[in-house]
């Protein structure tokens, strides 16, 4: 009898290094899709509702086709164009900088500030700024080419993540279902761990990614209309800043703000304060309440932490798999203080 024991759990044991092994093997060939993958579930999330729509009209492949398409023309397409004009428009943003770092114009413009020319002195003796931004500027655009030019990478990883969100869109329930199976929780854990994941992207595309890029276009506006060069890569520069905490978008204003006033434009830079403090800065309180409406906020340290840690550790997927990884931890710790709670219970 001990001896089919042992055997059954040999054979137990054998199965649990087979499905691991499997399992890692799966990792090594999704690895290089992780990007596609992920943007491809999290845009199956938001463009849901659309699908839904159309699901009621059509038969499930039109209805997951138009589904595609409408997302790839009213999200997709619109980024990359935006994308591609920011990063055209580096070098002029970087050349700017420059120029306001330029060496005789900060000697004329500190004056008689002893402390301030100090400084400014032992900086310059250490570091040639302008020219410093200047090669920056050309690592920069020597980069961006292949990321956005049609490069077989790209191109790939673009086909690969449309064809994820038709199948994500067409078996969405059979592939929730499959999924459920697998997750060793009850089926009410299950689908509050599921409604937890879509809310975090939810919340994360339309009340970070989306109001952060709301940010950035009042402020490369507001850059456009005053006369500031490179608008775009400014733009983008805001949406980036707003993030940050305490500081926020004055990271990009206040200087700028700084450099008009410097150059003698004393009315600009009192339009770029107001602009920047009243309406880039705290657009975010009013946009995302109509955005997210009544979901879970993520606080802004774990926004911070993960968007930035996600992006380390998984490159642009990390916009979605950070905040979601962070979410579904939040959700298990839920879970075992539910199970806890109720064993005390009893």
């Amino acid at each position: 009898m001990s001896g089919l024991s042992t055997q059954k759990r040999i054979g137990e044991a054998a199965l649990i290094l087979m499905t691991g092994l499997a399992f890692y093997l799966c990792w090594l060939l999704a690895e290089p899709f992780l990007a596609a993958l992920t943007w491809a579930l999290a845009l199956a999330v938001v463009g849901h509702p659309l699908h839904r729509l159309v699901e009621k009209r059509l038969p499930p492949e039109l209805a997951a086709f138009v589904a595609v398409l409408a997302v790839l023309l009213i999200l997709l397409a619109p980024g990359v164009f935006l994308l591609q004009q920011g990063l055209s428009q580096v070098p002029r943003a970087f050349d700017f900088v420059a120029d306001g770092l330029n060496p005789t114009r900060l000697r004329a413009a500190l004056g008689q500030n002893s402390s301030a020319a100090w400084l400014l002195q032992q900086v310059e003796g250490r570091f040639d700024l302008p020219q410093e931004l200047r090669r920056l500027a050309g690592a920069v655009a020597g980069q961006t080419p292949a990321a956005l030019s049609g490069s077989v990478q790209f191109v790939t990883q673009f086909s690969i993540m449309l064809l994820l969100l038709f199948f994500f869109f067409r078996d969405r329930v059979t592939l929730l279902a499959s999924v459920g199976r697998l997750i060793p929780l009850s089926a009410d854990e299950t689908a509050g761990l599921f409604a937890r994941i879509s809310q975090t992207i939810h919340a994360t595309l339309y009340g970070n990614v989306v109001v952060k890029l709301i940010q950035g276009l009042l402020g490369g506006l507001m850059f456009w209309f005053l006369g500031l060069p490179a608008p775009v890569p400014f733009g983008l520069a805001f949406a980036v800043a707003s993030v940050l905490p305490l500081v926020g978008t004055a990271f990009i204003w206040a200087p700028a703000a700084i450099w008009l006033l410097v150059h003698g434009s004393w009315v600009k830079a009192l339009i770029m304060v107001l602009w920047g403090g009243l309406v880039v800065g705290l657009i975010d309180n009013v946009l995302y309440p109509v955005l997210v409406g009544a979901e879970v906020r993520i606080h802004p340290l774990g926004v911070m932490l993960s968007l930035f840690g996600g992006l380390i550790v998984f490159g642009i997927a990390g916009v979605v798999l950070g905040p979601v990884i962070l979410a579904c931890t939040v959700a298990l710790l839920e879970v075992w203080t539910m199970r806890t709670s109720l064993g005390d219970c009893t």
